[in-house]
């Protein structure tokens, strides 16, 4: 079966990104594909290139990253949340005339109907939120 993730909650607010990076995990180790992960609301954070959690917080950038490497899945964050918080590919921050990039891949900035895609070509889609 495919997947598709839907992370609503930021890293640091909840236990979504644990238990989303943990049903993920699983999904690896079966006979299921994991297809795109998408971070939408204040889960946009996890694809922050700049934060710099405390050496006792788990990185939640860090370990999407790696599980993308394992999974080669897309790893999508709502281009309209991101902006409104200050998360900008190159492209994007040209566009809105910004000198800081804080998005980069594999995340993508990404419309909703990325989001919406996952209804269609997924067997199933999983939110956490």
């Amino acid at each position: 079966m495919k997947y598709q993730l839907n992370i609503y909650a930021s890293p640091w607010a909840s236990n979504a990104q644990a238990d989303a990076l943990s049903f993920a995990t699983a999904l690896n180790s079966s006979e299921h594909q994991l297809v795109r992960v998408f971070f939408f609301m204040d889960g946009v954070y996890t694809g922050l290139s700049s934060q710099s959690p405390a050496s006792d917080e788990p990185n939640w950038y860090d370990r999407w990253m790696a599980l993308q490497q394992n999974t080669q899945c897309e790893l999508l964050l709502c281009i309209a949340a991101s902006a409104n918080r200050g998360l900008l590919n190159d492209n994007e921050a040209k566009r809105q005339a910004k000198v800081t990039v804080t998005v980069e891949p594999p995340f993508e900035l990404v419309g909703l109907g990325q989001w919406a895609a996952g209804f269609g070509d997924c067997d199933r889609v999983v939110s956490f939120r």
